[in-house]
């Protein structure tokens, strides 16, 4: 049995959530709970977690959510979109490899400059790039109507491998930025 974690920081991660519902199930035992002593730490992490989110009352998805938030999944977006064009115009690695590269990258960067965990919104911007990518480079190549005939035979099989490719590389990108930003911020223990 784990005892509950004592949180230090007020980023609102849904994961510290998780966490503390599975450590409250361990204490407990995993069932129900039962009248008395676990009333009044149910009570306390209630109030310890409208003491961290601020009483602001924010939501889980929205402008500035826990799990999902608008802001960030712009930024994202944005990143991920200046990443594609700027792998993709590299002369010689160009295309689509390069365009990997330039969402790999960029969620990287998101990563290391944004200060809370965002790798459901980066992972949609990559996943959406890499969905991009793929429909465009079969329709840049040869005679239109040849690639519109292609998107029709193959356009499903096609988003799913480009989106899944995009996901991947974002979600790995964001997870290197997130380690490199802890290594960069943690003290020196001596």
């Amino acid at each position: 049995m784990q005892p509950s974690k004592e949180r230090e920081s007020s980023d609102g991660d849904p994961m510290d959530d998780l966490d503390d519902l599975l450590d409250d199930d361990l204490m407990d035992g995993g069932g129900g709970s039962t009248a008395g002593a676990d009333d009044s730490s149910d009570a306390e992490s209630v109030g310890r977690t409208g003491s961290e989110t601020g009483g602001s009352g924010r939501g889980r998805v929205g402008m500035d959510g826990r799990w999902f938030s608008a802001k960030s999944f712009v930024v994202a977006l944005v990143a991920v979109a200046i990443g594609v064009f700027a792998g993709g115009a590299i002369p010689i690695i160009g295309g689509t490899i390069g365009s990997a590269a330039g969402v790999f990258l960029a969620a990287f960067l998101v990563g290391l400059v944004l200060s809370a965990r965002r790798y459901v919104e980066t992972g949609l911007a990559g996943a959406a790039a890499g969905a991009g990518t793929a429909v465009t480079s079969v329709l840049g190549v040869g005679f239109l109507p040849i690639g519109v005939d292609y998107l029709q035979q193959w356009g499903l099989p096609l988003l799913a491998v480009g989106g899944g490719l995009g996901l991947g590389l974002a979600l790995l990108g964001h997870y290197f930025g997130r380690d490199l930003r802890a290594g960069l911020t943690a003290d020196i223990g001596g």
